[in-house]
């Protein structure tokens, strides 16, 4: 639960579960743990660009890409017939890259393959009217369709402002053998997300805090299939993605079920309070000068000159 005290009454949540249009930043890969994510000067995860993940600027619309689709191989990128990214690994969300308004076709190509071997082609409509608004496009579902087939999602990052105080979390349902879900915060079963089946997803603002996530069969709460803690800040945005599979045993693939935490937006620089200056540590401090003492008076050159002479003396 999270420090806060949180409960039902405190959540604010995204009514909207499913995102069928056309998200930034730190992905975490968990198996349970605590989730803790920092600044945005890396990723935990492989990038396929390694590229820093600096704030992005305001020009254009920003895009990255989320390859969770967990039998298929690396994947390459291409819009409008030119390779944007290179070799995605399964389980990896990209930094972000600007992509200015337009209608482009995007396909996921097998690594190293040529576009026409193109597993995936969707046409997508880009405009930059809301600057708060970045893209996501996300690559899910199974090459062997036992479960789900394969297919992209263009998703919108909801990045506008948040509360200092308050955390914006979105739920992916990405696991091709799990069923509907619910998202629960903690013992006392706040729900967070109610019934979010694959493909479907959602926002929810939070006080900022420590959580206990857990992850049940929808409508039931004998047990959990899934377990996390996170550490979620204020004024940020997150994306949770649920991937791999619930019995990877019977899979195509041996990727077993987890949580990808992204850090999509950072608090606003003028909502955060500058640290006071420090001093260069580079500058050596400087020693106070001696005073002269009142009762002490100053040598002449003659009495230094003595002086001398008595310690050769000596």
């Amino acid at each position: 639960m999270p420090a806060s005290g949180c409960t039902i009454t405190d959540i604010a949540v995204d009514d909207s579960m499913t995102e069928n249009g056309v998200s930034r930043r730190q992905i975490i890969q968990t198996g349970g743990g605590l989730v803790v994510v920092s600044g945005v000067g890396g990723t935990t995860a492989a990038s396929s660009d390694d590229e820093p993940t600096d704030q992005p600027t305001d020009a254009d619309f920003q895009t990255r890409v989320a390859h969770l689709s967990p039998d298929a191989p690396n994947v390459d990128i291409y819009v409008d017939g030119e390779q944007v990214r290179e070799g995605i690994p399964y389980g990896t969300v990209t930094d972000y890259r600007d992509l200015p308004p337009g209608t482009y076709t995007i396909q996921v190509v097998p690594a190293g393959e040529a576009p026409a071997e193109a597993v995936l082609e969707e046409t997508v409509e880009v405009d930059d009217e809301d600057p708060t608004v970045d893209g996501l496009l996300a690559v899910i579902g199974e090459v062997a369709a036992e479960n789900q087939p394969l297919e992209a999602l263009f998703l919108d990052d909801d990045n506008s402002p948040v509360d200092p105080g308050t955390a914006r979390v979105r739920v992916l349902h990405a696991s091709p053998d799990a069923p509907p879900v619910d998202v629960v915060a903690g013992e006392n079963g706040d729900a967070l997300f109610e019934n979010v089946a694959f493909g479907e997803s959602g926002y929810v603002e939070v006080p900022d805090g420590e959580y206990t996530l857990e992850i049940y069969p929808a409508g039931d709460r004998e047990a959990s299939v899934f377990e996390v803690d996170v550490s979620l800040a204020g004024g940020t945005v997150y994306s949770a993605f649920a991937i791999g599979y619930l019995e990877p045993e019977r899979a195509p693939a041996d990727e077993p079920f987890e949580i990808l935490l992204t850090e999509d937006s950072l608090p606003d620089e003028a909502d955060v309070e500058p640290d006071e200056a420090e001093a260069n540590e580079d500058e050596p401090e400087k020693e106070p000068e001696e005073e002269p003492k009142e009762d002490e008076p100053e040598k002449d050159e003659k009495d230094c000159k003595k002086d001398e002479k008595e310690k050769k003396a000596k």
